[in-house]
């Protein structure tokens, strides 16, 4: 074990095996002193696509949680662009499930290299939507849910995504840690998301 409580791995580092570490770390920190059960891979809707199940879920005392986070680990060798796509998906997923009164709370933990923080604001620059994922500490990042009509998103929808979604989505930086190893040097950013207004169809 790491300093961070994370089982070392011997490199290449698989994905899976990460975000399972990720998964049980942020499981266990989130448990302690706890009476509300914690748990992983659980689901916040009995169908559909909120059905799928979120990596950690903390229960509450009423029926709906009071958190619920995804988690998305930056593998080595991914492109950035395809990353990029699979936390946008988190984070509308997440937006969707507060709207509809599902979880207290949300969030998407994001854990990529220095590289592709880097690279992320020139790339958003050009394609709107993108620039949730990279929101200034203090600032939240917010715009209109009309930008997912483009065919960038198509992805989203055909893996099942809500077509009705927030009229607006939000993001904000919650907390980072830099996390150093011989086998990764990745910055984890836990994002807090929600969506304003109604929700309506965008598909």
């Amino acid at each position: 074990m790491n300093h961070l409580g994370l089982a070392a791995r011997s490199a290449p580092a698989t994905k899976l095996a990460f975000e399972d570490d990720i998964r049980t770390s942020l499981r266990k920190a989130l448990q302690f002193g706890r009476v509300e059960l914690v748990t992983v891979e659980s689901r916040l809707a009995a169908s559909g696509p909120l059905a799928e199940p979120t990596d950690v879920v903390v229960a509450a005392k009423s029926k709906v949680p009071q958190l619920a986070i995804e988690v998305q680990w930056h593998p080595r060798g991914e492109d950035h662009s395809g990353f990029a796509n699979a936390a946008m998906a988190d984070v509308v997923k997440m937006a969707v499930a507060r709207t509809k009164g599902l979880v207290e709370q949300a969030g998407v933990l994001v854990a990529a290299p220095a590289r592709f923080w880097r690279w992320l604001p020139g790339y958003s620059e050009d394609r709107v939507g993108y620039e949730l994922l990279g929101p200034e500490q203090g600032t939240p990042a917010t715009l209109k849910s009309d930008f997912l009509v483009n065919s960038t998103w198509d992805y989203m929808f055909q893996s099942g995504m809500e077509h009705e979604v927030p009229d607006r989505l939000w993001s904000s930086v919650l907390g980072s840690a830099d996390l150093r190893s011989p086998w990764a040097e990745i910055e984890l950013r836990l994002l807090e998301v929600k969506g304003l207004g109604n929700a309506r169809a965008v598909r």
